[in-house]
């Protein structure tokens, strides 16, 4: 598979790809189901299931036997890849694992490595949840209003933060320029709380937009690294260590830092008063000075 892909990406006409990310990501793709879905649209869908596949990544969609869901299934099978299917239980025979509607992927004599998964309900609300659960990303081929809905749906709720999930739509022969101009038109009107491009992102082709998702997860890691900065902890052996080597701290100050505020503690070692900490000590030692004479005379009386 890596072998495959390493030869398609030498040719003249592409430029070489970066190597798959170690961790395979699972992506959601929406699309037509419709057997008249032109040609070009299901040559993409194709070519998006299996570079997928090629980038080892797992092709979650709606099932469907026509139109681009199908085609990408083709693609993801051809390629070897994983495909986990999401249908409505309407479509289950008899309780058997024949699906009327779904791809002949998904069939008895298909591999064993694909995965179908059943929604309930009286409506698609949950068929709709399974597809974008566990998803670290959304592409989207063209379609109809099943696709329309499907995006948008994911689209506001990107837009309002209720998940960070990169959308992208592969833009074939111009099909979403429309989408664009809407888009475009909300955040000229100040109707978008975030600029166009941090809800939807656009690409021409299937594989630009598998290596966008790709790249823009990487970054994103990156950046949420940068802001949340693992911070290493010794062990609370060290850390006694570390402060009865040290300067002189205070006893509140080194049960502190056995607390768990060492790396706080240990930036302010140097701007201790040793004055300060003396006469604390003075009258910490007088205090429990006092306190064994006054425990000695009562015993001593009794």
């Amino acid at each position: 598979m890596t072998s495959e892909t390493n030869t398609a990406a030498s040719t003249p006409e592409t430029p070489a790809l970066p190597p798959p990310p170690s961790k395979p990501l699972r992506i959601c793709c929406y699309g037509s189901s419709s057997s008249r879905t032109p040609k070009k649209y299901t040559d993409a869908a194709y070519r998006l299931g299996r570079f997928l596949a090629l980038r080892n990544h797992t092709c979650v969609n709606g099932a469907g036997s026509a139109g681009c869901m199908a085609a990408m299934n083709r693609g993801a099978n051809d390629a070897d890849g994983k495909i986990v299917g999401v249908i409505h239980e309407m479509f289950v025979v008899d309780g058997s694992d024949w699906f009327t509607g779904s791809s002949e992927v998904f069939g008895k004599e298909a591999k064993r490595k694909h995965e179908i998964l059943v929604a309930r309900g009286k409506d698609l609300q949950e068929r709709k949840r399974l597809l974008v659960e566990g998803a670290d990303a959304l592409v989207v081929m063209p379609g109809g209003p099943g696709t329309w809905d499907e995006l948008w749906e994911m689209a506001c709720a990107r837009h309002l933060g209720l998940t960070s999930i990169p959308i992208v739509c592969v833009n074939v022969d111009g099909y979403y320029d429309t989408f664009m101009t809407i888009l475009m038109r909300a955040d000229e009107d100040q109707l978008l709380y975030k600029k166009p491009h941090d809800i939807v992102h656009f690409e021409e082709t299937p594989e630009a937009a598998v290596l966008w998702i790709e790249n823009h997860i990487s970054e994103f890691k990156k950046e949420a690294e940068q802001r949340h900065p693992i911070k290493k902890r010794t062990s609370a052996i060290r850390k006694m260590d570390s402060n009865v080597s040290g300067s002189t701290l205070s006893v509140w100050g080194r049960m502190s830092s056995f607390l768990g505020d060492e790396p706080a503690l240990v930036s302010q070692k140097k701007d201790v008063d040793g004055s300060k900490v003396l006469r604390y000590a003075v009258v910490f030692a007088a205090g429990m000075s006092l306190g064994l004479l006054v425990a000695n005379n009562r015993s001593g009386s009794k």
